[in-house]
C-alpha cells in the first residue's frame, strides 16, 4: 500500500458525483449542534490549536491550514447510487467521530474549544458535479474540495465517485489515463485529520466495499458496534493528567530534546540547499515519492531472519533504516520520532479515528558489526521507549514548556491483517494525504502489506534534501536486500560495509 498526494494517482476523466454527510431535517433544527461534555484528546485540541490559531497566517482567506487524508479505490461494481448513498451513510453512523465537530470561541483567557455533538441522524447525499473531460479536471476539482476540509468546519470527510461517461468531443486526448470499466467506478475520499489516521484510512476501504456489496446484493449488513475516538478521548486526558515533571516519560523526552536543543532531531543528512537564492519568506512545499522495495517473498525471508532472533519485522526494517544512515553520514547515532497506535483497547480495534502516539526512538550502533548485532541494538531502542506511546506528547510539551514539531519522523505500519487486505491490489487501492510545507520536515512511511512493504516519503523540495532522502531509501533497499538472500549467513555480513551493496 503506498501513500501519496493525489496528484499521483491515475485518475480518470468521467461523471464526478460527491457524497456529502448532512443532519437530516437539520433545515428545521435550531440547536442541530449541542455541547459534548467529553473533551478532545491532547492530539486533537494541539492540531485544532496549531492549525486554527497558531498557523492562521498561512489561511488563504477563511481557509484553515489543517491537513487531511484518504483514499483511492475501485469499486468492482456497477454504479448503484441508491445502494452506495445506504451505504455511506451506514458507515457514517457506525463511527461516532463523523457526527462531532470542534467549535471555537473565546473567553477572558483567550480562544477555546469545544466539542459539539449531535442527536440527530447523519445522512450522506449526493451531489452532481458533471462530467469532468480529463483527468487533470478531476484532480483540480476533488483537490479543492479535500483542502477546504477543516477540523472547526462539519463535516469533517466528503467522497466522491467517478464513472464513465460518454467520450466527449472537447476532452483533451492528450491526458493519457485509464478509462473506468461498465461494471465499475472509482470512489475517493478525504478526511480532516483530526477525524482519521493512517490506519482508519485502510480500514475503510475494505469497510466501504463491504457495506455497497451487501447493499447490492440486497442483504445489508448491520456493522459491528465499534469502539468510539470520542470516549477514548476521555482516557486519553486522564493518562496526561497523570503526567508531571519528575515522570519517566516527562524525563525521557526531556532528555531527548535537549541533545537539539529543545528540537526534534532532523534527517540524518543535509536537507538544506544553501546554495539557492531565498526568494520567498513562505514555508516551501515539500515534493513526494513512493516505491515497493520489498516483494512480499522478500519479506518474509527477512521476517524469518528477524524472528529466528526473537525480534520483529518492524525492528528489522528500523535496524536497517540506522545502518543506512551510519553509512551514509559517518554518525553511529540515528534519532528519530516514531507513530505507534494507541489502540490497546480492542474495543477500539476496528474504529475510525485520530490513535496515535508518538515516541523518541535513538538508535545508537556504536560497536555493532554484523546485521544481528544491529538488530539486537535496534530492537532493545525500540522496546525501551515503545510504552511511551501511551502518553500524548502535547501534554508533554505542555509540562515542559517545550515548543517543538517533530521533523524526521519514520511510520511503520504492518497492514497485512487489515480486512480486505488481500483485494487492495486488485482494486487499486492507495492511501493519500494532502500537500505539506515545510523546509526540514522529512516523513518516511514504511509498510508491509500482502503485496511487499513499501516506502513513501515527503521532504523539503530542494535538489539538496532531494538527492539525501533518496540516497538514504536507495542505501535502505540495499542493506535489506542483505538478509533477503537465503545465502546469507547473517552473522557474518558486516554492517558498516553496505556501501558496497548500495
Amino acid at each position: 500500500m503506498e501513500f501519496t498526494e493525489l496528484a499521483d494517482y491515475p485518475l480518470p476523466a468521467g461523471e464526478v458525483t460527491e457524497w456529502i454527510p448532512r443532519l437530516i431535517d437539520h433545515e428545521s433544527a435550531g440547536d442541530t449542534w449541542g455541547e459534548d461534555p467529553r473533551p478532545l484528546s491532547y492530539l486533537h485540541e494541539e492540531y485544532c490549536t496549531r492549525g486554527s490559531i497558531a498557523r492562521s497566517a498561512r489561511a488563504e482567506g477563511d481557509r484553515h491550514p489543517g491537513s487531511w487524508l484518504g483514499a483511492v479505490f475501485v469499486v468492482p461494481h456497477r454504479h448503484d447510487p441508491t445502494a452506495l448513498g445506504r451505504a455511506l451513510t451506514t458507515w457514517m453512523r457506525t463511527h461516532e467521530v463523523f457526527r462531532t465537530t470542534v467549535e471555537r470561541s473565546h473567553d477572558t483567557d483567550g480562544p477555546v474549544l469545544r466539542r459539539r455533538g449531535t442527536d440527530l441522524d447523519v445522512e450522506v447525499a449526493q451531489k452532481a458535479v458533471g462530467i469532468l473531460p480529463s483527468g487533470t479536471a478531476v484532480h483540480h476539482h476533488l483537490l479543492d474540495r479535500f483542502e477546504a476540509l477543516s477540523p472547526l468546519r462539519w463535516p469533517h470527510c466528503v467522497l466522491a465517485t467517478i464513472t464513465r461517461a460518454e467520450p466527449i468531443v472537447d476532452a483533451d486526448h492528450l491526458d493519457d489515463r485509464p478509462e473506468i470499466g461498465d461494471d465499475e467506478f472509482l470512489l475517493v475520499f478525504g478526511a480532516d485529520h483530526s477525524v482519521m489516521d493512517a490506519y482508519s484510512m485502510l480500514l475503510a476501504i475494505g469497510e466501504i466495499q463491504g457495506l455497497y456489496a451487501a447493499e447490492l446484493s440486497g442483504t445489508p449488513t448491520r456493522p459491528a458496534e465499534v469502539g468510539s475516538h470520542v470516549d477514548f478521548s476521555e482516557q486519553d486526558r486522564l493518562r496526561g493528567a497523570d503526567l508531571h515533571d519528575r515522570h519517566d516519560a516527562v524525563r525521557t523526552w526531556e532528555e531527548f530534546l535537549a541533545q537539539e536543543g529543545n528540537r526534534f532531531p532532523g534527517f540524518p543528512l543535509p536537507v538544506a540547499d544553501t546554495a539557492a537564492p531565498c526568494e520567498s519568506t513562505r514555508r516551501p512545499n515539500q515534493s513526494g515519492m513512493s516505491s515497493w522495495v520489498l516483494s512480499a517473498e522478500q519479506a518474509d525471508d527477512i521476517n524469518r531472519w528477524a524472528r529466528a532472533s526473537g525480534h520483529s519485522m518492524q525492528t528489522a526494517v528500523m535496524a536497517a533504516l540506522a545502518v543506512a544512515a551510519r553509512s551514509l553520514s559517518g554518525e553511529e547515532t540515528i534519532r528519530f520520532a516514531m507513530p505507534m497506535h494507541t489502540r490497546t483497547d480492542t474495543r477500539y480495534s476496528s474504529s475510525i479515528g485520530w490513535f496515535v502516539g508518538v515516541v523518541p526512538i535513538e538508535i545508537d550502533l556504536a560497536g555493532a558489526q554484523t546485521l544481528e548485532e544491529c538488530l539486537a541494538t535496534t530492537g532493545a531502542a525500540i522496546a525501551d521507549r515503545k510504552s511511551l506511546a501511551q502518553y500524548p506528547f502535547p501534554r508533554v510539551a505542555e509540562i515542559t514548556g517545550i515548543d517543538a514539531t517533530p521533523r524526521f519522523v519514520v511510520s511503520y505500519i504492518d497492514a497485512r491483517y487489515v480486512p480486505e487486505s488481500s483485494h487492495w491490489s486488485r482494486w487499486g487501492a492507495r492511501t493519500l494525504r494532502g500537500a505539506a510545507d515545510s523546509d526540514d520536515e522529512v516523513y518516511l512511511w514504511i509498510v508491509r502489506s500482502p503485496k511487499g512493504i513499501s516506502v513513501s516519503a515527503r521532504f523539503p523540495g530542494n535538489r539538496v534534501a532531494t538527492e539525501n532522502v533518496h540516497a538514504c531509501l536507495h542505501r535502505l533497499n540495499a542493506v535489506l536486500a542483505l538478509p533477503a538472500g537465503a545465502h546469507v549467513r547473517h552473522d557474518t555480513v558486516r554492517a558498516i560495509d553496505v556501501s558496497a551493496a548500495g
